[in-house]
C-alpha cells in the first residue's frame, strides 16, 4: 500500500519509480488541448471516470449518426454495405490488439463474451481466478460449476507467486483482468503466459480496464482468449464487446464450438437451411443474432480515432496525467492505495477517503465526476484530460477536508 510521501524517492514493489519530468512534458499540452474539443462533455465537468463509462467524441456521435440516417432513408437497402462496415470493424480492431483477423469475434458485452469462454472451459479441469476480478470475469465459471480455486490479493495486487501456488495437477485455465477495476493493479501478462507455457494452461484475460488506454498486444502477452467491451477506454458504444481467440484454438473445430448457433455464425452468413449446419470456422462462429449495427460501427470509429493519435502517445500522455495527480494528492498527504511500480501502475488511480461515496457525491455536485471503488476514490483520467482537470478536483478535496 502505498503512502503519500515525495514520488522521487519512492520505492515501490523493489523497484525505483522514475516519474515524468511534469514541467518538461507540459510543453506537450497544447496538442492535447486541441483533442480534448473532440470532447463536448469538458465543457461542463472535470470528467475523470473513465474506467466507469468514457464519454465519445464528435466522431463517433458522427459515425453512428450516418447510420442511423442511411436506415431512416433507405431500409434495408444498405445491408451490405453495413455488412462490409463490420469485417473492418474486425480488421482495423484485430490490427489495434496485434490479432488476426479471423480471431476476432463481436459480441455484447464483456460478459457475454466470458461466458463463451466459460461454456468452451470451464468443464476441462481447474480454474484458477482471484478475488479481485469484476463479476463478469467469475461468475460465468461460477455458474458453469467450475472447480476454482479464488487467489486472495495483497495490498491490492495478484502476486503471481501467490497464482503459481494455487496450480494443480488438474488445472487447465488461468483468469486474470489485465488491469483491476478496483485497485488499478496491472498484471504482468508476459510473466504469466511464461507459466501456462510451462504448465501448459489456458490464459484467459479480462481487457476491459486497459484496452483503449494501455497498448495491449495478444502476441506479446501471449494471451489464449481475450474479451473487452467498448463504453470505458475505447470510447465507443454501450452494447460492444469483443472476444479474442488464438487462431491455434479455433483450429480444434470440434473442441470449440459456439454455446449458442445463430443464422449470423455460419460460414456463409446467406445460407438458410434450417437442416444443415455449417459454422464459420473463425472466431465470428460465437456471433449471435442479427448484428448491432451501430455499436460496431462505433466501436469502428473510435478505434480508428484512437488509432490515429496512437495508443503510445496515448499511454504515455495518461501516465503524465496520473502523475500529475499523485504529485498534487502528495500536497494534501492522501494517502494512494494503487500500486505505484512501473510494473503494475495502470490508468487508474485509488486513493483513500473516509467516506469514499460521500465524498463522489461532494464530487459530483460540482461536476467533477470519479467513482467510490476500492475502498477509496477511483480516478482514472484519459488522454483528453487536463491538468485543470485535476486541479479543480484538489481545490475541492481542500474544501471537503477544510
Amino acid at each position: 500500500m502505498c503512502t503519500a510521501i515525495s514520488l522521487t524517492n519512492q520505492i515501490s514493489g523493489g523497484k525505483s519509480y522514475s516519474p515524468f519530468d511534469l514541467k518538461t512534458y507540459k510543453l506537450k499540452s497544447t496538442q492535447w488541448n486541441r483533442l480534448r474539443e473532440d470532447f463536448p462533455v469538458t465543457k461542463k465537468y472535470s470528467y475523470l471516470a473513465n474506467a466507469a463509462i468514457s464519454p465519445i467524441p464528435s466522431q463517433v456521435e458522427y459515425a453512428v449518426s450516418e447510420f442511423y440516417k442511411e436506415n431512416k432513408f433507405y431500409g434495408g437497402t444498405r445491408w451490405q454495405k453495413w455488412i462490409d462496415n463490420i469485417e473492418e470493424a474486425r480488421k482495423i480492431y484485430a490490427a489495434f490488439i496485434g490479432a488476426r483477423l479471423e480471431e476476432i469475434a463481436f459480441t455484447h458485452s464483456t460478459s457475454e463474451g466470458m461466458n463463451i469462454i466459460a461454456h468452451l472451459l470451464a468443464h476441462r479441469g481447474h480454474a484458477i481466478s482471484n478475488d479481485l476480478e469484476f463479476p463478469s470475469s467469475n461468475l460465468p465459471w461460477i455458474n458453469k460449476g467450475a472447480d476454482m480455486t479464488i487467489v486472495q490479493s495483497r495490498n491490492g495486487t495478484v502476486p503471481i507467486e501467490r497464482v503459481r501456488k494455487a496450480i494443480e495437477r488438474k488445472t487447465r485455465t488461468i483468469i486474470t483482468s489485465h488491469v483491476q477495476y478496483s485497485t488499478g493493479f496491472k498484471q504482468d501478462l508476459e510473466a504469466l503466459s511464461d507459466i501456462c507455457n510451462e504448465k501448459n494452461l489456458y490464459l484467459v484475460v479480462n481487457a476491459t480496464q486497459s484496452i483503449g488506454a494501455l497498448k495491449f498486444d495478444v502476441r506479446k502477452f501471449g494471451v489464449d482468449f481475450t474479451v473487452g467491451n467498448g463504453h470505458k477506454w475505447l470510447l465507443s458504444s454501450f452494447g460492444i464487446g469483443t472476444l479474442y481467440i488464438q487462431s491455434k484454438l479455433l483450429e480444434k473445430e470440434s473442441e470449440l464450438n459456439p454455446p449458442f448457433f445463430s443464422q449470423f455464425g455460419q460460414e456463409n452468413k446467406e445460407h438458410f437451411d434450417n437442416m444443415k449446419i455449417r459454422m464459420s470456422k473463425n472466431a465470428s462462429k460465437f456471433e449471435i443474432s442479427s448484428p448491432h449495427f451501430p455499436n460496431i460501427i462505433a466501436l469502428k470509429a473510435a478505434v480508428r480515432y484512437i488509432s490515429k493519435i496512437g495508443i503510445f502517445r496515448i499511454e504515455e500522455r495518461i501516465r503524465y496525467l496520473t502523475q500529475y495527480l499523485i504529485e498534487r494528492l502528495a500536497e494534501l498527504k492522501i494517502q494512494i492505495l494503487s500500486p505505484l511500480a512501473n510494473l503494475h501502475r495502470s490508468a487508474i488511480i485509488v486513493f483513500k477517503s473516509r467516506s469514499p461515496e460521500h465524498l463522489v457525491g461532494y464530487l459530483a455536485k460540482r461536476q467533477i465526476i470519479v467513482s467510490a471503488r476500492g475502498g477509496g476514490v477511483r480516478v482514472s483520467p484519459h488522454f483528453y484530460n487536463n491538468e485543470g482537470d485535476i486541479d479543480r478536483l484538489i481545490l475541492a478535496m481542500k474544501t471537503y477536508h477544510a
